[in-house]
């Protein structure tokens, strides 16, 4: 365990000195920021929203911050669109760089393989899940700096449904159905970021390793799409999964639980087993 936390500290810090790392995130803060301005900043004015009849409301937090608007506001949609290639290029090509420069080999010649391997799939795991999650906390949080979270009533100004997922949830804890979108941003960050450590071992090419969390998250989104149109499947496009204005039936909340468990339990499987064979030569 003690080797595990030193091999961790040596991987974050390697990271958190990369350029790269701090550049990506600064793409996903002023993609952040462009949805806080252009919806959030009108809302300020909190009664505006309000007109006296039965279809207004005073703005709120919940139909304010960018998770409300993707599909519908540019910021916030392109975030969806481009979080999964940003967020893989600062780290996911350190693995397949070692191991080409045989620099992997000073590790293994020190600690067995698998702590070296768990210590490379967790940090890239952190870093990917930090890179798609923090932009939407940060604009959640200003958002909430400045527009008050009232709660939300059925008067379609909101997102919640009785006929989507946590419909319940949304109504009576609106904030832990929020925070539960932020933790999934996360989750599927760090998800497709180890995709790239899975297909380390096939791809002996950093541009190919890099790209393939980007590729893999449009990939299930493109089975995901055929399979609804021509086997009648309920969608499990990750897209949709990371869209709280889009509205899931009570069925997908299986698949936006396991889609992205499933994701890193087959790339851990891969990862583990090729690096067991793993000789860096």
């Amino acid at each position: 365990m003690h080797d595990l936390r030193i091999l961790l500290r040596i991987e974050f810090k390697r990271a958190f000195k990369s350029k790269a790392f701090y550049i990506c995130l600064a793409i996903g803060i002023a993609l952040a920021a462009g949805s806080f301005i252009n919806k959030a900043v009108p809302h300020m004015d909190v009664l505006k929203g309000f007109t006296g009849n039965a279809a207004s409301y005073p703005f709120s937090v919940y139909n304010s911050w960018m998770g409300n608007f993707v599909g519908y506001e540019p910021f916030a949609t392109a975030y969806l669109y481009v979080c999964m290639l940003y967020s893989a290029l600062p780290y996911c090509g350190f693995f397949v760089r070692d191991n080409k420069n045989q620099y992997i080999l000073q590790y293994y010649s020190r600690m067995s393989k698998n702590k070296v391997h768990a210590a490379k799939f967790i940090t890239t795991f952190v870093i990917g899940g930090m890179l798609v999650f923090l932009p939407v906390l940060i604009n959640l949080i200003a958002t909430m700096m400045f527009i008050p979270a009232l709660p939300p009533i059925e008067n379609g100004l909101f997102i919640g449904t009785g006929k989507s997922i946590m419909s319940n949830l949304f109504c009576d804890h609106t904030m832990i159905y929020v925070l539960i979108y932020i933790v999934q941003f996360f989750i599927y960050g760090g998800a497709f970021s180890v995709v790239s450590l899975a297909v380390s071992f096939t791809f002996n090419n950093v541009f190919l390793v890099i790209v393939s969390p980007f590729v893999a998250y449009y990939g299930v989104g493109v089975i995901s799409t055929l399979s609804k149109n021509y086997l009648g499947i309920t969608s499990f496009n990750p897209m949709v999964y990371l869209s709280p204005s889009y509205l899931l039936p009570n069925k997908a909340l299986i698949g936006f639980i396991l889609e992205p468990l499933i994701i890193i339990g087959v790339s851990m499987l891969i990862f583990f087993r090729k690096g067991a064979e793993n000789e860096a030569l």
